[in-house]
């Protein structure tokens, strides 16, 4: 590269392979540096203390035909090679000269396309006293001069060069042991981080000039009057705000802008220019969007920085711009421990310092608490842990900012102590992580040694995450596996020689085994320890109390060895804790788990296997005893169902509250003695939807009998009309079908019949089924101290929710005359009675058949497959990510809707096919009677039994609806597994397994669907 050519690239070695021929000249060597001129005469002068340099820089021979790249280019103002310039030089300055070439050529080679198009930067660095950290007012004029003498130019390419220039002398008195020692690496942290903030001050004067220019100030007037200007202020969290930043860090920035003193008068800016018409959320958003992109942008000069906004309130999902005061009612009320963590950092770094520490100083209260929260700490050690598993463990190498043993471990011990003790001891509310680890020796929370070796520890990690991210200006954090590699890096950091590879190993490999041991001393506890704290944040007076103490420190334990041996540790973990919420202080149930050791047992695989389960036992505890005293009880028959009901009932007592929640009690119980035998594989999929959609029919007719004793024994009584006519609960959708799963709503429809002679008195019987219906839907969705039963959907009836509740056999055959629609027809395939009048019932499955054998309408096909259709984009709602498997493509309705389109069509000729049926059995049945080809049903067969399966497993394991899989939840692992994915590989190799079976058997669904439909339209 000679002269005014333009080289800019990402990849850092694109220029070095440029130079590909002077690279082999110079392997092994530096005598390939050429001089020529006024400088040949210099050679013994400063050339061979260059030589020497650079023979110790990471990679020799790249850094030789990279200085030799920069000799050769010619300085602007006197056309002259920068060689000859050099070489007019005193020698004195030989040392320097070499200095800057190695850290440049050397350890940064990310800055050497900066000097090549600026090569009088090398001038301007040999005249500064690079012994010297640059100050912050030094560094914000410096910045100011440099805008000011280019004001007529672009300023933001001004910026980015008064980055680079910075970075370079940085770089170079950071690649000096000598001027910055490992043990005074701070310095450099804070020079980034100083440079940073200069850099983002600039941005934002230019994006505001820019705005007032265009918009006008950011004033308004009250509704009283006053004129008020607000102030707008960047946050800077985590590395920024610590003063820690690192080469290549994204900025962490909140954007907060002044509370108005006053409610404004937004309409006085469309009168007055010199008011903004804007309300300040919106103002302030454009401020802070012409801000960034000042700031992102790549250029031929490089970028500032990426910025990340995921710490503002509400994420990714709040707005960009928070004002004060929302920004402290935000911490007050709804912040994660983890934003309270990282908000411990919060520096204003751009605009209205003074806003932003008023901000700050607001929010303190929240953050440090004047009780140790243990409960904090478990919650950010949980949250590293998550980061690790998920990011950590690279195949590549070791990870210096996550893996363990690594900086973020080291950022841990600091946060922790910080937020436990903070409260109390107000010199360890520090920003940075080197000085709060000083502060916690001097306090005694740490001892000496151990803040010294975390220190020593946290320098050596930072440098080398400096030294991997100096060779790229990439966003790397690994530790290279390479030896090529690994060399360099170990070279960067200062080992020379033979063996430096294996002494940059030991000084690594050093430093990771101490902050392990800190960490393991000081925070690693053992499973005891924090189911103790689980117990000690649900309960504290147990555990205060001397006569509780030992019986929770003993069931402490037993759960402990308990959940260390189960499936899922975690969850069983987190299941226990939301058990111990819902049974608070209740002695007993801790004195019954302490008597009866194995019930711990029992309820830990319960914990680690089934969060929706888990949360059923959390609200009703008294199920402990009865449904885990038997571990062998199994499915119950409906006989059997009922007289355990009638048994609850006598136990409970006879009036009408003991009775609902009797009704309660028992499908409490029965629902988690079926998830219990399910997720211990003890019952199939199918005999368990079975039972749940008994336990359900059970519970309709119990419904209904206690719905009538309560109308009857009512001021109005039964009408004689309503006494001799008859009652109908129909069950639709996975009722009808015997398929219900768990947590499902219970479709239904309600129908009534009266007496010829009683026609008359229709009126008044209907009123008095519409209570009744009302009744029988209160009992069972109404919730008492015992919970509620079941959720009615009743929108399934004639009309939907414009047509009457309950409707005469007759109103409902009149409907589907004339104006039922082709999915109504649809549902009347899973529509069975399940409670009330049996020869009613009998009379409505007799209609129900003679409307599905009528003739069908035209465009039956094209009309079925645009209501699906409509589903798919109104409800399902998919993503790149996220997966709806009820509604989405080649989902569970694609199966449906293909299986119930070919028994409407065939339903007249073969008679046996409307039969109310699980669709397994109706999927069977057009097989053997040749009405779908083999391959269609065993695709469609196949696809259900995954479908449902998933279904089932994602209900009792995580309590989410099949309509929210996924594909990134951190759960959908643990549950492949448990559906007997293995995770080989990497991490979440169980989950990409079942999403690459759920993208198979959902594109042949979708195949099928489309070759029947599509055809039969």
């Amino acid at each position: 590269m000679h002269g005014g050519a333009c080289w800019v690239s990402l990849d850092p070695w694109a220029w070095t392979r440029h130079f590909g021929p002077r690279m082999k000249r110079a392997q092994g060597s530096i005598e390939a540096i050429t001089l020529s001129g006024p400088a040949k005469q210099l050679e013994p002068a400063w050339t061979a203390v260059v030589r020497a340099a650079l023979a110790d820089a990471p990679e020799p021979a790249a850094a030789a035909a990279l200085a030799d790249s920069l000799l050769e280019v010619r300085v602007s103002d006197t056309g002259q090679s920068l060689a000859e310039r050099l070489g007019e030089l005193p020698a004195e300055r030989a040392n320097d000269i070499a200095r800057i070439f190695a850290g440049l050529c050397g350890v940064a080679p990310f800055l050497v396309p900066h000097f090549l198009r600026h090569p009088a930067w090398i001038l301007e660095l040999i005249d500064d006293d690079l012994t010297q950290p640059r100050d912050r007012e030094t560094q914000r004029h410096s910045l100011k001069a440099t805008l000011g003498r280019n004001a007529a130019a672009d300023p933001a390419a001004g910026l980015r060069r008064f980055k680079y220039q910075e970075l370079a002398r940085l770089t170079i008195r950071d690649a000096s042991a000598g001027w910055v020692p490992l043990a005074e690496s701070d310095m450099t942290l804070r020079e980034i981080s100083q440079l940073a903030d200069a850099l983002l001050g600039g941005a934002l004067s230019l994006a505001s000039a820019s705005l007032r220019e265009t918009i006008g100030p950011p004033r308004w007037r009250t509704v009283i009057g006053d004129h008020v200007e607000l102030g707008f202020c960047v946050l800077g969290l985590g590395k920024l705000g610590s003063e820690e930043l690192n080469y290549s860090s994204d900025v962490d920035l909140v954007y907060i802008h002044a509370s108005p003193p006053d409610p404004l008068d937004l309409g006085a800016g469309e009168a007055d220019d010199a008011l903004s018409s804007l309300a300040p959320p919106d103002y302030f958003t454009r401020l802070a969007q012409a801000f960034g992109k000042l700031v992102t942008p790549v250029t031929v000069d490089g970028f500032l920085y990426r910025i990340d906004l995921d710490l503002r309130p509400e994420g990714a999902q709040g707005a960009i711009v928070t004002s004060v005061d929302a920004l402290a009612t935000y911490y007050e009320a709804w912040a994660d421990t983890w934003e309270r963590a990282a908000f411990m950092k919060a520096r204003p770094v751009a605009g209205d310092i003074e806003l932003g520490w008023r901000a700050i100083n607001d929010v303190a209260p929240m953050i440090y608490h004047s009780t140790m929260d243990y409960g904090a700490v478990a919650s950010i050690r949980s949250l590293k842990q998550k980061v690790e598993d998920r990011h950590g463990g690279s195949e590549s190498g070791w990870n210096v900012k996550i893996d363990a043993g690594g900086i973020r471990d080291v950022e841990f011990v600091a946060q922790a102590l910080q937020l436990l003790h903070g409260g109390r001891i107000p010199q360890l509310r520090e920003r940075s992580t080197q000085r709060a680890l000083q502060s916690l020796g001097d306090v005694g929370l740490l001892s000496r040694d151990q803040s010294s070796q975390l220190l020593d520890a946290y320098r050596f990690l930072r440098r080398t995450e400096n030294r991997i991210q100096m060779e790229d200006e990439r966003q790397r954090h690994v530790v290279p596996g390479t030896p090529r590699a690994r060399l360099r890096l170990a070279r960067a950091m200062g080992f020379v020689g033979k063996d430096a590879e294996q002494r940059f190993d030991a000084a690594l490999e050093a430093a990771r085994t101490e902050v392990k041991s800190i960490v393991g001393s000081t925070f690693g506890e053992t499973a005891s320890d924090r189911i103790l704290e689980l117990f000690l944040r649900n309960v504290p007076q147990l555990v205060a109390e001397p006569t509780t103490r030992g019986m929770i420190e003993a069931l402490a334990g037993q759960f402990a060895q308990s959940i260390d041996a189960s499936s899922d540790p975690e969850r069983a973990l987190n299941n226990l804790d939301r058990f111990v919420q819902g049974i608070g202080s209740r002695r007993f149930y801790y004195e019954l788990l302490l008597d009866r050791p194995e019930l711990v047992a029992r309820l830990t695989s319960l914990f680690s296997s089934s969060k929706f389960l888990s949360g059923y036992l959390a609200s009703h505890p008294r199920l402990i005893e009865p449904v885990f005293a038997d571990a062998d009880v199994l499915l119950l028959t409906r006989a059997e169902l009922e007289a355990d009901l009638a048994a609850t009932g006598d136990a409970c007592g006879d009036d009408a509250e003991a009775a609902h929640d009797a009704l309660r009690i028992f499908q409490h119980r029965q629902i988690l003695n079926v998830g219990l035998l399910d997720i211990a594989d003890k019952v199939a999929r199918d005999e368990a939807e079975t039972s749940l959609t008994e336990i359900a029919e059970v519970c309709l007719d119990e419904a209904l009998r206690l719905a009538n004793a309560q109308l009857a024994s009512s001021r109005d009584g039964t009408p004689a009309a309503a006494a001799r006519g008859a009652y109908l609960v129909i069950g639709m959708g996975k009722l009808g079908s015997r398929e219900l799963s768990y947590g499902s709503d219970l479709d239904l429809v309600f129908l009534y019949d009266v007496l010829p002679e009683d026609v008359d008195e229709t009126p008044l019987a209907q009123h008095h089924f519409v209570r009744l219906t009302q009744r029988l839907i209160s009992i069972l969705q109404t919730p008492t101290s015992e919970g509620a039963c079941y959720e009615i959907d009743a929108r399934l009836r004639p009309s939907g929710n414009q047509g009457t509740l309950v409707s005469s056999l007759t109103a409902f055959r009149r409907y589907h005359d004339k104006n039922a629609e082709v999915w109504e027809r649809q549902a009347l395939l899973r529509a069975r009675a399940v409670a009330g009048d049996k020869r009613l019932a009998e009379r409505f499955e007799s209609a129900r058949r003679e409307i599905l054998a009528r003739p069908l309408p035209g465009g039956l096909a094209a009309e079925i497959h645009r209501v699906r259709q409509r589903m798919e984009v109104e409800l399902a709602r998919e993503t790149g990510r996220r997966r709806n498997f009820k509604t989405g493509r080649g989902g569970i309705l694609d199966i449906e809707t293909v299986v119930q389109y070919l028994l409407l069509r065939n339903g007249a000729d073969h008679p046996e096919l409307i039969e109310v049926n699980r669709l397994e059995v109706q999927l069977r049945e057009l097989h053997a009677l040749e009405l779908i080809g083999s391959e269609d049903a065993d695709t469609l067969l196949a696809g259900w039994t995954f479908l449902q399966t998933l279904g089932s497993r994602l209900r009792i394991a995580e309590n989410r609806s099949i309509s929210d899989l996924d594909g990134e939840r951190g759960d959908l692992e643990s549950l492949a597994l448990q559906l007997g994915y293995e995770s080989t590989g990497r991490e979440g190799g169980a989950r990409r397994a079942l999403l690459r079976d759920y993208q198979h058997h959902t594109e042949a669904i979708r195949c099928v669907y489309e070759r029947i439909l599509r055809e039969a339209a």
